[in-house]
Order: C-alpha cells, then sequence, then structure tokens
C-alpha cells in the first residue's frame, strides 16, 4: 500500500462490491474518511 500512496492521486476502495470511499490517496491513506477503510489499511480487516 505505501507504493500505492506514491504513485497514485486518488484511491478508491471497493469492498463487496460497493464503493466504499474514494479519496486522494495522501488523504485517503492518512486520514481515511470511512472505518471500514482505517481497518483495512492498519490490518484490522476481518
Amino acid at each position: 500500500m505505501q507504493q500505492a500512496s506514491c504513485v497514485s492521486d486518488y484511491t478508491m476502495f471497493y469492498y463487496e462490491g460497493d464503493l466504499v470511499e474514494y479519496a486522494p490517496a495522501k488523504q485517503f491513506f492518512t486520514n481515511p474518511g470511512d472505518q471500514v477503510t482505517e481497518d483495512y489499511i492498519t490490518g484490522r480487516f476481518s
């Protein structure tokens, strides 16, 4: 994910076929707007 944050302008996160979040990459990885996104990024995803 670190590489994705460096080379992407925007990032999308889909979960179970639904778009959970779409944001500028820096914001997406440092301050996600959805708890599901944060759980995925930090490895707490179940």
